[in-house]
């Protein structure tokens, strides 16, 4: 029976890929949760690692320790831009659930956020658990799967670059993250202030009335109204926002 032959060329490739699939699986908001186990997390890198082997082509790192602390460094920034675009995206999805639920009256029943281990609105994490059903169920980690295989092509060790164009592009992704926000809670938004502006007049009207009492089930129960009316037109949304976040990720890729 023949050994296997160590081949220290393929185990250099293997554990770049690793190191970069790692930063990317611990920093990305679907799999690196904070209430994912972290040997959940190392098993997944692993075996998406041995998956995509094939299609890296082989590498070798440097032996120095400096060369070493400077791949490592590029690797973690690789991954830091890559899941900060995705993180833009998806804050916009949760910024809109929180001004939907500010003017509902749910920010005062607050959740804790796996994500973020903070506190988030209910109306925040349902639209989020939404965004993500819509991403696994359009295909969304195969596009992802597919961009981190590309960017080994792309991008060799040590290749971050760090240009301003690929800053100016984060940027605006940032931008666009109020944009998309507004553009998915304008609907509700628009329809509580008429409500508020409504139950104002009536308060100065009709004093009698206690509009503290009265308004607050008329927000929420409108709220939710609007809310299961607009969801045929958000899934559409939802799927034109994953594309734009492969989008980002490649353009991403490309200017580094």
């Amino acid at each position: 029976m023949e050994l296997p032959i160590f081949d220290p060329i393929q185990f250099h490739t293997f554990f770049w890929a690793l190191l970069r699939v790692s930063v990317i699986a611990f920093m990305l908001p679907f799999f690196g949760a904070r209430g994912l186990p972290t040997l959940w997390k190392i098993g997944f890198a692993m075996v998406l690692t041995i998956a995509m082997l094939p299609s890296i082509p082989k590498t070798t790192l440097p032996q120095t320790p400096g060369g070493f602390v400077i791949v490592v460094a590029s690797e973690v920034l690789i991954g830091f831009c890559l899941v900060l675009g995705v993180k833009f995206i998806l804050a916009s999805v949760q910024l809109a659930g929180q001004f939907m639920g500010f003017q509902m009256g749910f920010n005062m029943a607050s959740i804790m956020d796996p994500q973020s281990g903070g506190q988030s609105s209910v109306m925040s994490q349902f639209l989020y658990l939404v965004t993500v059903l819509v991403f696994f169920s359009v295909n969304g980690h195969h596009a992802f799967i597919r961009a981190l295989a590309y960017s080994f092509k792309v991008i060799p060790p040590e290749g971050f670059t760090g240009s301003s164009a690929l800053f100016l592009s984060l940027t605006r992704v940032s931008a666009e993250m109020f944009v998309i926000a507004l553009k998915i809670s304008a609907p509700i938004l628009i329809a509580l202030f008429l409500v508020n502006l409504g139950l104002g007049i009536v308060a100065r009207t009709v004093p009698q009335v206690n509009i503290l009492m009265v308004g607050f089930p008329i927000n929420i129960g409108l709220g939710l109204i609007l809310l299961g009316i607009t969801m045929n037109s958000l899934s559409p949304f939802f799927v034109a926002l994953i594309r734009r976040m492969a989008e980002v990720i490649m353009k991403s890729i490309q200017l580094m």
